[in-house]
């Protein structure tokens, strides 16, 4: 995989080095999931929850079997919640031979160094990109950061070196001046996780998150009632100690 490695770095030092060099980026697919967001409209006893809670539980479905099947009700429960945009569809890709996942976050970025970045990872076949913003802490700050652009991005790797790549990364963000950045692979299995704390997965079979919400009708709002308190006060204090 020496070579797919040593491609990335040249493609990596014409984008930074190279005015005139220019590449063609596939077209970028742009979504903004809370507009026109009304789902906090509908409450438990609304038929939009009903078709929710029966077509959904803990993952997500897949709609092309429904709609070899003769399930009317189901496939009219999908295309209602679909057209009032309760549900959002995307592609999922098989049989790529890819084998790992590496997650890059990087918050607080500097926005003119977006498009640069946005070039210098599409050089993978597979890869996402998002826009973020938020919050984060790091030990010896007094308190958390709020950020108003960042950058999260998943690329997916055939069997290789992953080291290599994250060597390149690392020298990436230096040459760029990106101090705060967080690179993930190789993660806990999360079934492995569950599976050791409650013995098994069968009840993944009957479990569905949308049961653990309540409908609080005066806000017009879902929340957890595990999380927050009647008022919507958070249960569990901060991790992030407020006293100096």
């Amino acid at each position: 995989m020496v070579i797919y490695k040593d491609s990335f770095k040249m493609h990596m030092q014409n984008i930074l080095f190279k005015s005139g060099y220019s590449i063609q980026i596939s077209r970028i697919e742009q979504y903004k999931i809370t507009d026109g967001f009304i789902s906090s409209y509908f409450g438990l006893n609304s038929p939009e929850f009903e078709s929710l809670l029966y077509i959904y539980n803990w993952k997500s479905i897949n709609i092309k079997l429904f709609l070899r099947t003769k399930k009317a009700t189901t496939v009219n429960d999908i295309v209602n919640l679909l057209e009032k945009n309760l549900i959002f569809p995307y592609l999922s890709l098989k049989n790529l031979d890819l084998h790992d996942k590496v997650y890059i976050i990087i918050p607080n970025l500097k926005p003119e160094l977006n498009t640069t970045l946005v070039k210098i990872f599409n050089f993978f076949n597979f890869v996402f990109i998002y826009e973020i913003e938020g919050e984060y802490f790091i030990y010896g700050f007094e308190q958390e950061k709020k950020y108003k652009n960042g950058l999260m991005i998943k690329i997916y790797f055939p069997k290789c070196e992953i080291s290599e790549f994250m060597s390149l990364f690392d020298l990436l963000f230096e040459y760029l001046e990106i101090k705060h950045y967080l690179i993930l692979n190789d993660l806990v299995d999360g079934k492995r996780l569950i599976k050791s704390i409650y013995g098994g997965l069968t009840f993944l079979d009957s479990y569905n998150p949308l049961n653990n919400l309540e409908w609080n009708e005066q806000d017009k709002i879902w929340q957890n009632p595990k999380i927050f308190t009647s008022k919507f006060k958070l249960i569990y204090p901060d991790l992030i100690s407020k006293d100096k």
